[in-house]
């Protein structure tokens, strides 16, 4: 039978044809994508999953290379599906991280919400102040590295309705 992969770990992997020698696929990365990212209020929007329910931390972040100053959405070494934004507790989700999931988290000083899959599943009233948000990373600002399935990512520049999150995330 030609195409039958067996795999050693508890992920799928994919089949990536040679010519006689073993390879390893390099790490996916986003290049030359400027984002506009508003420091006051917006939306980070991202779906995919993790490959593994193994108790990796794995972040998608904005930040302005510190962090001292960021909006991230990541998963914990609880594999917790979290949104935080800085100043306040982060924000938890009952997602199964190896499912495909659409998540949004939007941002504004006293609007503060985390959206999974169409539901508004968390929200905050703290009052914020983010500045200088410059960088969107599959990681921490260097650590923490995202490894998983990516299939959108996207900043929304201004804070989106109710009926908008729910309609991104549906």
């Amino acid at each position: 039978a030609w195409g039958a992969q067996l795999e050693e770990l508890s992920y799928a992997t994919s089949y990536i044809p040679t010519t006689g020698a073993t390879a390893t696929r390099n790490q996916e990365t986003c290049v030359d994508a400027t984002p506009t990212i508003n420091s006051e209020e917006g939306v980070l929007y991202f779906e995919g999953s993790a490959l593994a329910d193994d108790g990796n931390n794995r972040y998608i972040s904005m930040n302005d290379g510190t962090t001292s100053n960021r909006v991230n959405l990541f998963y914990d070494t609880n594999n917790v599906l979290r949104g935080f934004v800085t100043g306040i507790s982060s924000m938890a989700t009952s997602a199964t991280i190896t499912n495909n999931t659409k998540v949004a988290l939007k941002y504004k000083s006293g609007d503060i919400a985390l959206w999974v899959n169409g539901v508004e599943v968390s929200t905050k009233t703290d009052a914020i102040s983010l500045s200088g948000l410059n960088n969107l990373s599959f990681n921490q600002t260097g650590g923490l590295l995202w490894y998983g399935n990516a299939k959108g990512l996207q900043v929304f520049d201004k804070a989106l309705s109710d009926y908008q999150l729910k309609q991104l995330t549906t």
